[in-house]
């Protein structure tokens, strides 16, 4: 069976939580049976080359009449590939062999898999949607704080009308946490697959760990792991925005990733007390190292205040069997796990800060081989073991 999978951004290189979890779609397809092709227009010139992905078109090919347009740049593309022809024929290039079933993930690129799918009516092709976030809940967060109340609305109806067109054609839909599943489900009114994020497993090598020695300085530390996508960032001054008095002087927080960047960047890092002098910005560091820095923190810290989905590093942070201090928000998609070993929920700023202090002092979390069992629920074998189950019911159709 032949699988395609349609998206706007490649995974050659692992930035952020959506290319993680596409990646792990992929394979997942894979050890299903699916023979699969993933191909796409990248949405940023940020992404690496890929053989199968159309480069970004450039920001002048895509206008909306707003200030901070990025906001819909996505929507915009997809437009541009559906309703231009030429556009249209560069994607459709890229395309072979003619799939049986076509996996769009986030909604962006929907409507030119219709499209594509009605030029082969031969085929009987499927299209199934793969939602990672209600996109316009979220958009409209993001542009509320940077538009007119007019602006920002435009925004969200721009998102919801692409959103919309998917979740209301698509053959099947998939998302990643139960809140999501409700507003798909009411929307659409039949029910779609949950298929939450999750992490794989992964062994800390001698290299790794010391790479991670090397950041930390041999100090006993929390770590924060996240790309630079806004709520990450949002969640990190909601907490620590007016200082970070939870550490003993020779404890660090050492944030990996893509956040860093942002976080050093911003004013309130340089006016917040202690939060300058007790953060290490480990900024992106590769997997081996990631694996030596979960291995040696004493310490994983989630403070996700805001945005729709799951947190791919909630998953990461459970299998890990590490002490840590997550908000509610981080929890989504995680609930059953909510009182595990070594688990605090806290949402406000005194309650997350006062928890890891408490946790800061503790011994080491040491989970049993029967405790570690237990979480192997959050295993990307296990999450997406739905929707490879649907997606062969689907592309048998064909």
């Amino acid at each position: 069976m032949n699988l395609l999978i349609l998206s706007t951004y490649p995974i050659e290189q692992l930035m952020h939580g959506g290319q993680h979890r596409l990646a792990n779609i992929v394979q997942a397809y894979r050890d299903a049976g699916f023979q699969v092709q993933l191909a796409g227009v990248a949405s940023s010139p940020v992404y690496t080359a890929s053989e199968n992905f159309v480069a970004f078109p450039g920001s002048d090919k895509l206008q909306f009449d707003i200030d901070k347009s990025y906001l819909v740049d996505e929507c915009l593309l997809g437009e541009l590939f559906a309703e231009n022809p030429d556009y249209f024929a560069q994607l459709e290039a890229k395309i072979q062999p003619i799939p049986d079933l076509i996996h769009v993930e986030q909604p962006w690129l929907f409507a030119f898999a219709k499209k594509f799918a009605s030029l082969h009516p031969s085929k009987n092709i499927s299209v199934l949607y793969g939602s990672q976030n209600i996109e316009h809940t979220m958009k409209f967060e993001s542009a509320k704080s940077l538009l007119s109340s007019t602006d920002a609305q435009r925004v969200r109806d721009k998102v919801l009308a692409c959103e919309l067109l998917a979740v209301m054609q698509a053959d099947a839909i998939c998302c990643v946490s139960q809140e999501d599943q409700k507003w798909l489900t009411a929307q659409r009114g039949s029910t779609c697959i949950l298929a939450p994020n999750g992490v794989r497993p992964r062994q800390e090598t001698e290299a790794g760990i010391k790479a991670a020695n090397e950041i930390s300085q041999g100090k006993k530390f929390a770590l924060y792991c996240g790309s630079a996508h806004p709520p990450n960032i949002k969640g990190f001054f909601d907490m620590f925005g007016q200082g970070m008095g939870c550490l003993a002087p020779d404890e660090r927080l050492i944030i990996a990733g893509s956040a860093g960047i942002d976080i050093q960047n911003d004013a309130r890092f340089l006016r917040a007390p202690n939060v300058r002098d007790q953060c290490i910005i480990a900024n992106l560091v590769s997997e081996e190292c990631l694996q030596g820095l979960l291995c040696t923190a004493h310490l994983i810290i989630l403070p996700i205040t805001d945005g729709g989905g799951t947190n791919l590093k909630t998953a990461e942070a459970l299998w890990a069997g590490k002490h840590i201090v997550a908000t509610q928000t981080a929890m989504r998609g995680f609930e059953q796990f909510s009182s595990a070993q070594g688990l605090t929920v806290a949402n406000s700023p005194r309650e997350f800060l006062r928890a890891i202090q408490v946790r800061m002092a503790q011994m080491p979390n040491r989970i049993s081989d029967d405790e570690q069992q237990s979480r192997a629920s959050v295993l990307w074998s296990h999450t997406l073991r739905d929707l490879t189950s649907a997606a062969t019911t689907l592309a048998q159709k064909a």
